[in-house]
């Protein structure tokens, strides 16, 4: 763990809030009257294509954004033919509908790993992606123009593309609050071990990515990473959970002249797929929140009690284990219930769940709701 000693920062929270269609769910009444046109909604279109239970590939990457009054659900997969599929919910609506896929990004062929984010850029807040290729052999970025008809454009480059694999597990980007806009911090697993970290100067107007600087590079190979930006520290610590094998290890960085990164302390086993860790707002402190695919079947939930002084790890919570084998997760804190639902997308075996755990008093996982269209 971090242990003792590390500084204590408020810091408000990247909202990354999500919602599931499950009975009995207490919903937020709506702040404020629909604007007509609001992005998200009238702009994105039923595209023509397979339904969302059709087979996906890759990990998925799911948030609640800011488009509507309740604030949509936003779901980037990889899809095997090539490129990327989007889809949205509208949680506006009591049926809360999936719409999609809007398909976009064929020309970087097939796309292993994912990490959707919103910034800030655009006047609604665009949707910004980070993505490695099937192979480990370029990192590129997407992002969705919330005005445009056109939506999604990319990839750009952010590594160099190489004839030899160079990331070996999927990237995990934030928007943090580094610099005076928030830069992005991405991170991905090295082929020859440890990490590369990037970062997006958003104070530069030719929005300049900087690295890789690699850390980490004498503690084994990592098939699979999450990151989130903590409230320890000043202005705040990323966090990383990384899987090698069937391992689970934790490193933060702490930001000075440049970033020092901390780890590798392993937590758990027995896990496989790739994992989703968040910080939410149970506890004073705010727990981290963890979800991995185990690799016997079904899903393994941990917690850090970041109130107590020893940053105690706590788990294995087992759940789905009726459903075979997952590949991958990604997971939020929503605005439904109080003071939010933790939701999960997972993949399992080429198809698309939702899971959600209530806020108590039962803390009870309840899924899986397949996704259909």
């Amino acid at each position: 763990m971090q242990g003792k000693g590390r500084k204590i920062a408020s810091r408000q929270k990247e909202s990354s809030l999500s919602t599931s269609a499950g009975k009995g769910r207490t919903r937020k009444e709506k702040n404020a009257a629909k604007k007509n046109g609001s992005p998200g909604k009238n702009e994105i279109k039923r595209a023509e294509g397979p339904s969302l239970s059709a087979p996906v590939s890759g990990n998925p990457s799911f948030l609640q954004s800011n488009y509507g009054c309740q604030g949509n659900f936003e779901l980037v997969v990889p899809v095997p033919s090539g490129g990327l599929a989007h889809y949205w919910r509208n949680n506006d609506s009591d049926k809360l509908p999936w719409e999609g896929p809007i398909k976009f990004g064929a020309d970087a062929g097939r796309i292993e790993g994912v990490s959707l984010i919103q910034g800030d850029f655009g006047p609604h807040d665009n949707l910004e992606l980070a993505a490695t290729d099937h192979g480990g052999h370029s990192l590129m970025h997407f992002w969705r123009d919330s005005e445009s008809l056109l939506g999604w454009y990319g990839p750009n480059p952010i590594s160099e593309k190489s004839l030899v694999p160079l990331f070996s597990g999927n990237p995990a980007m934030i928007k943090s609050c580094f610099g005076c806009r928030g830069n992005y911090d991405l991170v991905v697993p090295l082929v020859s071990g440890g990490f590369a970290y990037y970062w997006r100067d958003n104070d530069d107007s030719n929005l300049r990515w900087c690295g890789p600087f690699n850390f980490a590079t004498d503690a084994g190979i990592y098939d699979a990473v999450t990151m989130i930006q903590s409230n320890f520290g000043n202005p705040g610590n990323l966090e990383i959970v990384a899987r090698s094998g069937d391992s689970l290890a934790f490193f933060w960085g702490e930001m000075n002249e440049e970033m020092i990164w901390h780890g590798p302390e392993i937590f758990a086993t027995g896990v496989s797929g790739t994992p989703s860790m968040i910080q939410s707002t149970f506890g004073n402190k705010g727990n981290f929140e963890l979800v991995v695919p185990l690799a016997s079947g079904g899903l393994a939930y941990y917690w850090r009690d970041n109130d107590d002084e020893h940053l105690h790890w706590y788990g294995p919570f087992t759940f789905g284990m009726n459903v075979g084998k997952v590949e991958g997760v990604s997971l939020i804190q929503s605005n439904f219930g109080t003071p939010g639902h933790l939701e999960l997308i997972a993949q399992i075996e080429g198809h698309l769940a939702l899971f959600w755990r209530d806020s108590g008093p039962d803390f009870r996982w309840n899924g899986p709701q397949y996704l259909t269209m």
